[in-house]
């Protein structure tokens, strides 16, 4: 498993949709208010999860070219 896979791993399991109000928890824990409304931050966290998904299944384009021999 490539770096690239293990991020996008790593992003799916920390952005799951229901993980929303953990990390708003979380961060009010800490002392930090969260300034969005709840549609937003789902809407964020969905963006993160996508993103990581991206990252796991989409195949590298670098090996795929085809070089040119010289």
């Amino acid at each position: 498993m490539k770096i690239r896979q293990r991020v996008g791993l790593i992003m799916m399991f920390l952005f799951l949709p229901i993980n929303g109000p953990l990390w708003r928890m979380v961060l009010e824990i800490f002392g930090y208010s969260v300034k969005m409304d709840e549609v937003s931050f789902f809407v964020l966290f969905i963006s993160l999860f996508l993103i990581g998904a991206i990252l796991i299944f989409f195949p590298d384009l670098r090996q795929n070219r085809v070089r040119k021999a010289d």
